[in-house]
């Protein structure tokens, strides 16, 4: 079984200021169980990626990264679509985590599938895709 990895959560972001915060907070959660679990490492983060956001989204993010170590961000200058930012984000957080899992900021998919998916990647899975 792999050690507790560094797990980076990247966030792509576009005009979510209605639903940042509460998403935030939700991860937040997450990432607390899976250290009360030992399933991660201390060092894990939740990465927001905005592209392009017209609305407060950006001012929304910044304000979660000063107030909370557990939060990092990328800006990105212009909106050149999800995947783009997905692209950025993942290549971006690469060097500092030993594993990433990308999700849309409405956490329109289950969040709880991250407990699987790190279990797989501690089984020794490199790709766990869910």
């Amino acid at each position: 079984m792999r050690e507790q990895p560094v797990l980076y959560m990247v966030i792509p972001c576009y005009n979510e200021q209605e639903v940042l915060r509460d998403s935030a907070t939700k991860l937040k959660k997450k990432k607390e169980s899976l250290l009360e679990a030992h399933q991660i490492n201390r060092r894990s983060k939740v990465c927001f990626v905005n592209h392009g956001s017209k609305d407060k989204t950006w001012d929304i993010i910044r304000d979660l990264c000063s107030k909370d170590s557990l939060f990092s961000a990328i800006n990105l200058a212009h909106n050149r679509g999800h995947q783009n930012a997905v692209t950025a984000g993942l290549l971006t957080v690469a060097e500092y985590c030993d594993a990433a899992i990308s999700m849309d900021a409405d956490l329109q998919d289950d969040i709880n599938a991250i407990d699987a998916m790190v279990e797989k990647y501690r089984e020794g899975y490199n790709i766990v895709y869910g």
